[in-house]
Order: C-alpha cells, then sequence, then structure tokens
C-alpha cells in the first residue's frame, strides 16, 4: 500500500478508496450497541461537529466486538429511511490508539503485487485495470480489515487471532453460557466441553426441553467446526485479513476466479464428460449462496459440469502446506473449492481453446449454515488482493470475445435458477426466442458487461439491480447493445 503519514494526534482520517481523491473521514463515538448494528454519537468531522439530530445509525458484521466509548470513524453519512430526520452510516473502522491519521485502502495498491510468484502473471492493460477497479471487488472488505494493514500491506499477526477469537465468540454467543473456549490455542479440554454439553442437553430434556437439547447439540457442532478451521489455519500459519469473507462477496471471487475444482462430503457424479449434464447438489449450493438468478447463471457458464478436484492440473504445483491443509481440511469443512483463473477450461467446453490462463488459484472452505467462507491459502502464500483486479478484468474480456459460443448450451439444458419459454424461473434455461437471434445466455453476458462497464457488475450479480430494465434479461429486450 502507500505511503501512511504519521502525526501525533488522530481526531479524523483521510481515506485513498480509489483514484489519488483524498476524503475526510468523520469520527464518532459508540454509544449503543446492539446485534447487528451499532448507534454513534459526538461525530465530528475534523474540528467541525456535526448536527446528526440525535444518534447516527450504523450495521456492523456480527463478528466485529466493539465497546461503548470505542472511537470510530467512517466515510459518509446519509439520510436513515427508518428514522425520520435521523442519520445513518456503513463500515465504521475502529480507531486504534497510536494508529496514523491516513490509512490508504486503495484497490489498485492491494492489487498490485511484487511476490515473485506473479512474475509469471498474464499482462493486463492499464485501462482494463481502471475498468475493473471501477467497479470496487471487495470494497466493503477492504473498509473492514483497513486498520490492520499498514503502508506495506502488512498486520500483525495478534490482530488477525484477535479478529479469529471475535468473529467466533460473536457468531457463538449464545454458548457463551455453557463456558466452551473461543480462544485460538489449541489447549481446550474437548473431552470435558463435550461432557459439559452432554450434562446440559440431558438438563434440557429432563425438564421437557428437548428442542433445546438437539438445539444445543447442533450449535455446538458447528461451534467445534469452525473452532477447528481457525486453529488449523493458524497452525499451518495460513491466518491472514481475509481468511474469513462474508458469502455476500461470493461474486467478487467468483468472477475473478469464475473456474472451480470441488471437494465435497456429499458424492457428486462426474459429468465432465457428459453433452447434457444435470445440475447438482454442488452448483445448487452455491448458487444459494447469493441467491440470486444471476449469480447462478455466471457460476454455471463457467461450471455447468462440476470439476472433481483431481482433474485439477496445470503450471500452479500446488504447495505442499497447502496439500498438508487440504487433507485436514476435508474432516471439517462441507466443501473445499479450489477457485482458479483458468478461463481457457470453460471456454474449451464452449468450443474454443486458445485463451491464455492467469495464475495463482487460491483455496477456500465452506461449512453448512455459515454466511462466510474460510479462505485456506493461495499458491503464492499472499492473500485474496493481488492480482485481483486482473483476474476481475480478465474475466471480462474472457466474456467479450467469447459470448458468442455461449449458444452451444443446448436449447432445455438443464440449468438451476433456469428460464422457460414463458421467461419465468425454471429448472432447465430455454436458450431459443426474442427479438433477435441471440440465445437467452447471450442476453445475459450482454446485461452483464453492461454492469460491468458502468461500474455496478457486483450489484447485479448480486440482484440488486433486477428492477433496473437496462439489466433484465428475464424477458427478451430489444439487442442494441454493443460491447
Amino acid at each position: 500500500m502507500s505511503e501512511i503519514s504519521k502525526k501525533e494526534s488522530i481526531p479524523n482520517q483521510e481515506i485513498v478508496v480509489i483514484e489519488p481523491e483524498v476524503i475526510t473521514m468523520y469520527s464518532g463515538e459508540i454509544a449503543a450497541i446492539h446485534d447487528g448494528y451499532v448507534f454513534i454519537n459526538n461525530v465530528r468531522r475534523g474540528y467541525e461537529t456535526i448536527a446528526t439530530n440525535g444518534d447516527v445509525f450504523c450495521p456492523v458484521p456480527k463478528y466485529f466486538i466493539y465497546q461503548i466509548g470505542d472511537i470510530v470513524e467512517f466515510e459518509n453519512l446519509s439520510e436513515d429511511q427508518q428514522r425520520v430526520a435521523k442519520f445513518r452510516t456503513e463500515n465504521i473502522l475502529k480507531v486504534n490508539e497510536g494508529a496514523s491519521s491516513k490509512k490508504i485502502c486503495n484497490a489498485l495498491a492491494l492489487s498490485k503485487s511484487d511476490n515473485p510468484y506473479h512474475l509469471l502473471k498474464k499482462v493486463i492493460s492499464d485501462g482494463d485495470l481502471k475498468k475493473a477497479l471501477k467497479n470496487k471487488p471487495l470494497a466493503e472488505l477492504v473498509g473492514q480489515i483497513a486498520w490492520m494493514l499498514d503502508a506495506n500491506r502488512g498486520y500483525k499477526p495478534e490482530d488477525v487471532v484477535k479478529m479469529a477469537n471475535d468473529y467466533i465468540k460473536r457468531t457463538f454467543i449464545t454458548l457463551s453460557a455453557h463456558e466452551v473456549n473461543y480462544q485460538l490455542d489449541n489447549q481446550v479440554d474437548e473431552e470435558k466441553e463435550a461432557s459439559m454439553i452432554d450434562k446440559a442437553r440431558e438438563d434440557y430434556a429432563e425438564n421437557g426441553l428437548s428442542g433445546q437439547s438437539t438445539s444445543l447439540k447442533n450449535e455446538y457442532a458447528q461451534f467445534v467446526r469452525v473452532r477447528k478451521a481457525f486453529n488449523l489455519m493458524h497452525e499451518h500459519h495460513l491466518l491472514h485479513p481475509t481468511s474469513i469473507i462474508d458469502t455476500k462477496h461470493l461474486p467478487e471471487l467468483t468472477y475473478a476466479f469464475p473456474v472451480w475444482y470441488v471437494y465435497s462430503k456429499i458424492r457428486f457424479n462426474n459429468q465432465v464428460n457428459e453433452r447434457n449434464p444435470q445440475y447438482d447438489h454442488v452448483i445448487e449450493n452455491f448458487s444459494n449462496l447469493v441467491g440470486s438468478q444471476e449469480f447462478a447463471w455466471l457460476y454455471q457458464m463457467y461450471n455447468r459440469r462440476t470439476r472433481p478436484m483431481d482433474l485439477f492440473a496445470g503450471k500452479d504445483i500446488m504447495p505442499p502446506a497447502l496439500v498438508k491443509t487440504l487433507k485436514e481440511a476435508k474432516q471439517i469443512f462441507d466443501f473445499i473449492v479450489i477457485m482458479t483463473p483458468y478461463h481457457d477450461v470453460a471456454s474449451a467446453e464452449w468450443s474454443r481453446t486458445d485463451w491464455p490462463r492467469n495464475i495463482d488459484p487460491i483455496m477456500v472452505g465452506f461449512l453448512n449454515g455459515l454466511p462466510q467462507m474460510f479462505v485456506l491459502g493461495r499458491w503464492s502464500g499472499t492473500g485474496v488482493f493481488p492480482l485481483l483486479l486482473d483476474c476481475v478484468a480478465d474475466t471480462s474480456l474472457h466474456l467479450r470475445v467469447n459470448k458468442d459460443l455461449l449458444y452451444r448450451v443446448p436449447n432445455g439444458s438443464s440449468w438451476y435458477k433456469g428460464i422457460d419459454a414463458y421467461g419465468l424461473e425454471s429448472n432447465i434455461i430455454q436458450q431459443i426466442g426474442g427479438e433477435s437471434s441471440k440465445t437467452n445466455l447471450e442476453r445475459f453476458a450482454d446485461r452483464l458487461l453492461l454492469a460491468y462497464d458502468e461500474g455496478c457488475l457486483f450489484e447485479f450479480l448480486r440482484g440488486e439491480l433486477r428492477h433496473d430494465p437496462r439489466f433484465s434479461f428475464s424477458e427478451p429486450k430489444s439487442e442494441n447493445l454493443n460491447h
């Protein structure tokens, strides 16, 4: 990251967010804490006191722990639609004592890399990188972890451990009365702890609360798996500020690394050589993590045939430490995915094989019922940000050149969250129809690229632009889009 200027006091903060534009930050004090949101008072901007007509509302991730009196900083104030004449904000950052007065949250700087592994990267033009940057991939995550990063994108390991501990406690706070161990120290007496839980379950059952007994069993089992996941990463020195990411950011990771190789605890049929594969539980699961039809279509365009991990091959040789991690991770996670920027694999399925591939996959673990994903490692040993813009730009370039091949998906194919002849959601995809010769998948690719060009790609993929007629693809539209 860029230089951090050092000053003696920090009443407020300046952030370079995208371009070299400097934004003066608001600061305030946590006045009240609730489940999933906080209220902030004493709002200032520099030396100016801001009249907010009461406390400012701000949603916060459940795994971020604040205390009343904490000083936080934030970029914007906007009208709160739920409270008359009141204000709200997003993405607050806690001000650490002795911290710098200037944080650099520049996505372009985060994406650049001097790691020797990345000397083999595919060359992407500056113009294409700027187009990718316009879409602000993982911008919210950047804001959440900025407090941990210094000028060289470094961080203190103890801060990451604290983040993990806070996440576990916040996520499973209902178990606190049962004296479970939230810490990443591998020193917990699991047998003793499990015995305490069993005793509590017996007490529930004896008092006619069998439902509570089952709930405690399930919640504790999930807690143990999450704690083991973090301890696994901690033990293998893989904990990183981006080790855990909300699944609402799955569109960003999928778009950057769209070709997947999957391990699933539930077996799936290898349909790689099937001309017309049926969508399986893997496709259904990952599509539902985001929930939008737009994301489901993007995912299936690149992963219509779920690829087993044993097909993963290429110049990126998995580091031995990751192999060991994978072996242990299979005992914890419901799904493990090697996400790759290997666009050539997908376009070969579309009958074109000449796309140069990029490098450096990531390995990600998923637990059923948990709205976060665990980044278990990357081949280069870095986090998710290096080359992120390169990979986002490469997917857009790949689609722009190859979208005409999407007609090869047969009419009436099995397709999760597909579309029928009447434009209604279905379990097939009706390709033929409309005002032009383009298929529904080609029309979808046009809308996706339009969203990309306008800087709202990830809002589109999350289904947030569904009611904007410019981005609708569920009904045939006039084809006047040039990409």
